[in-house]
């Protein structure tokens, strides 16, 4: 497993595919902020829209862009009227046993856009998240995102055909695009900073690989720089060239993300919880994890347990 691969499992990533948007213009449809812990994303399958984001320049997305909100802000998509569109209607939906269609043109061929719309759900303080940029933008008609192309129609295929199966099938494969999309992005990054930048540095990478797999070790800085091969100078010359916050305060987000997911998914006691993740003394670990999620583990297991 390498580290990407973990801190997406970390983030007990899951996707959905809500929509399939058949529309003509000219329209102006406003998504309000998204609930915590929601990502959303839109793929432009075909015709042409635009992004708006309060004081943000516009972002013109045509057929094979795929547009993705890691903390779900608030956005307009702008649709103009098109003279080769059908006449803009009533907007209506309904559930063709898939996805929702929902559609302004009537019946009539020939929408301004054709849309999949979705959304990414993500557990409290998901660190790959949490080192995304706001927007990220790919699309599947370049060399970068060329593979996501028969997953994107297969998708397409899914959502209109409707067989036995179709949501199951739209759900795994909206699972799926998070990695896909995220995989093309970073392909199209030249430079990249924080963990994503860490990671991308075969060296530096090794000693978050490090932390991912043995979260309970004593880890000390000479550790960490020793699983990247380095001296201790040189590790924390080259980790502060990729990172704002030191080798010891990502362990920490790493281990409280681990803690997370554990007492969400397990029935571990917060003491035992503690040890797995590094903490000799369930009162220190108590402190941190409350600093970085706002709740004491009780009450974050109260409120966010999988049952």
């Amino acid at each position: 497993m390498d580290a990407l691969d973990k801190l997406i499992q970390l983030a007990n990533l899951s996707g959905a595919l809500d929509l399939r948007c058949l529309l003509s213009g000219p329209l102006e449809l406003e998504h309000a902020p998204a609930p915590v812990g929601e990502a959303v994303y839109h793929v432009v399958l075909d015709g042409a829209c635009t992004v708006l984001r309060p004081g943000q320049p516009p972002l013109e997305l045509t057929a094979g862009d795929i547009f993705f909100l890691p903390r779900g802000h608030a956005h307009v998509l702008s649709i103009q009227a098109d003279g080769h569109a059908a006449a803009q209607g009533t907007m209506e939906a309904h559930d063709n046993g898939a996805v929702t269609v929902r559609s302004n043109c009537g019946g009539a061929q020939g929408p301004g856009v054709d849309l999949l719309c979705g959304r990414f759900l993500y557990a409290p303080r998901a660190l790959l998240i949490d080192v995304l940029p706001d927007v990220v933008h790919v699309s599947f008609s370049n060399a970068s995102g060329a593979y996501l192309g028969p997953l994107v129609q297969t998708m397409r295929r899914e959502a209109e055909e409707a067989q036995l199966g179709a949501p199951s099938i739209v759900t795994a494969l909206s699972t799926a695009l998070f990695t896909m999309v995220l995989r093309a992005w970073l392909a199209g990054e030249p430079s990249l900073a924080g963990v994503l930048g860490l990671l991308a540095n075969r060296r530096l990478g090794a000693s978050i690989i490090a932390m991912l797999e043995r979260p309970a070790e004593p880890w000390t800085l000479e550790m960490l720089a020793k699983e990247a091969a380095m001296s201790r100078a040189t590790f924390m010359r080259a980790f502060s060239a990729h990172s704002d916050s030191s080798p010891l305060t990502l362990l920490s987000h790493v281990r409280m993300q681990l803690a997370s997911t554990m007492l969400t998914h397990t029935k571990k006691s917060i003491a035992d919880v503690a040890a797995d993740v590094g903490y000799q003394s369930e009162a220190a670990f108590s402190k941190r994890f409350k600093e970085l999620y706002g709740v004491a583990p009780g009450r974050f297991r109260a409120t966010n347990a999988i049952a």
